[in-house]
């Protein structure tokens, strides 16, 4: 198999595994989370989501090897395999923004969120 398919297939599952806006700012939080992880209960809180619908949506991330999940007692905590991972998210806010041009509340919204993120 040509090494471009085997790439595509690896970076169409990473785009899958981010396809949903809830796993972004999950991948976002973890970015900026104490130490670079952070427990399911803090990541409801944060979220302001259920915590099955957490735990459902760190279960893709996880598959996916985007996320890693270390016990401490009866705690769970997650954080980023790689970091970079943050970075190339924010880079990807440059997409928004000439998607945008025409959408001035988007625009400010991603001019928000390269403030929080960066």
């Amino acid at each position: 198999m040509p090494a471009r398919v085997v790439v595509a297939r690896e970076l169409a599952e990473t785009f899958r595994a981010l396809g949903h806006e809830c796993r972004i700012r999950i991948v976002e939080e973890l970015a900026h989370g104490d130490h670079g992880e952070l427990d399911v209960h803090s990541l409801v809180e944060i979220l302001e989501v259920p915590q099955p619908t957490v735990s459902q949506h760190l279960s893709v991330l996880r598959h996916a090897k985007l996320v890693k999940q270390r016990r401490a007692g009866r705690s769970v905590h997650y954080s980023l395999t790689n970091r970079g991972l943050a970075s190339w998210l924010l880079q990807a806010l440059r997409f928004l923004d000439t998607r945008s041009q025409d959408a001035e509340e988007l625009s400010r919204a991603v001019e928000d969120v390269r403030r929080v993120w960066s």
